[in-house]
């Protein structure tokens, strides 16, 4: 089959594009996905670099990269489905439901689905991401081999490209805004809203009611961020963010999602108010970073870390873009033969939206 993967870890030339890559062979309970779209993710770069494996979460090479991936089955007559990328033990307490009780979520519907509404499977000590740091290859390919359980169909009313926008940027930002209680009246600011979890944020928060405040690295986003409905701009080249984010909220923000890392952890924690709660979810600037610790406990903030969300949340994540009409905005399609030209793209910060790769 086509596919572009990687033989060792290192710049975006090591990615290498075949023609004849080994079909995948489905094992127990696993499925053959045929690919149509693959989202690309700053994973897919971290993976490729070997910042995952420096962690010490070793990889099998050669690796194919993406965990956003869009295609059909025909172990389920040719349904159109997209995968949950997270794969975990399924035997601890995390992966097996602890209750069946019908559960109230945020929202205020109520939901039966026999408990699994309350798996955290991304707490599992196994939990990985296909085609991140996994045995599992991912979607920079023709074809692949996934577990069932992780395969979800797809509805009508959810198109094949918007659906590879989802699993990893929104479902990693409607995680964080489900955790700390996004809602209407809610202040919340979110770094590069040309980013895909900055992207994300604005779009599920201003349709969850909350009032969102971003940054931009340039003037030519401004009009980008204000099209996803962004309610304040701040551009981070010119202008101090916190002294900003205190011009629109004097008191501070109620909520600051952080994607970036070591260079805006004290700017985070500054533009909050007291008690304001801080979702952290990524490092793209660095994995090292330094906290004004007076002022984070005298302010009493709540700092989470959030890895990807549940299958549970993927769902309802599906069922609310529908149903709050949600347009992702896709930057640029590639083939697969341009998915190094993507990753390029994505390091140098020259998208604005998503970016996918179509088989």
């Amino acid at each position: 089959m086509r596919a572009v993967a990687f033989f060792e870890h290192g710049p975006v030339d090591v990615l290498q594009y075949h023609e004849d890559f080994p079909d995948p062979v489905a094992g127990n309970n696993e499925v053959i996905i045929n690919i149509k779209y693959c989202g690309i993710n700053h994973l897919d770069i971290w993976t490729r670099q070997g910042i995952v494996a420096a962690t010490g979460k070793k990889i099998r090479l050669p690796h194919i990269c993406g965990c956003d991936i869009v295609g059909t089955t025909t172990a389920i007559n040719g349904q159109r489905v997209m995968i949950y990328p997270g794969v975990s033990c399924g035997k601890c307490q995390y992966c097996i439901s602890s209750s069946n009780r019908t559960t109230t979520r945020r929202s205020g519907r109520r939901n039966n689905n026999n408990g699994n509404d309350n798996k955290r499977e991304t707490l599992c000590s196994q939990f990985a991401i296909m085609g991140g740091w996994s045995d599992y290859n991912g979607g920079y390919a023709e074809r692949v081999a996934v577990p069932e359980k992780n395969v979800i169909r797809l509805p009508s009313a959810l198109k094949d490209e918007t659906a590879a926008t989802l699993a990893v940027s929104y479902l990693t930002a409607w995680n964080m805004l489900q955790t700390n209680g996004a809602s209407r009246n809610k202040k919340i600011l979110v770094y590069g809203a040309s980013s895909g979890v900055g992207m994300a944020t604005i779009q599920l928060a201003k349709a969850l009611g909350a009032t969102v405040i971003t940054t931009v690295s340039d003037n030519s986003k401004h009009g980008f961020a204000k099209k996803l409905g962004a309610h304040h701009i701040i551009d981070r080249t010119r202008q101090d963010i916190v002294e900003e984010v205190k011009k629109i909220v004097p008191a501070g923000v109620d909520i600051v999602i952080d994607h970036v890392g070591a260079a805006t952890w004290a700017t985070s924690i500054a533009a909050l108010r007291q008690g304001g709660r801080m979702a952290v979810c990524g490092t793209t600037s660095g994995n090292e970073a330094t906290v004004p610790v007076r002022m984070f406990y005298t302010k009493q903030i709540i700092m989470g870390g959030s890895l990807l969300g549940t299958r549970a949340q993927l769902q309802e994540l599906i069922n609310f873009v529908i149903r709050k009409k949600i347009q992702p905005v896709i930057d640029s399609v590639f083939t697969l033969q341009g998915a190094k030209e993507a990753q390029k793209k994505m390091e140098a910060g020259l998208h604005a939206g998503k970016i996918l790769l179509r088989l």
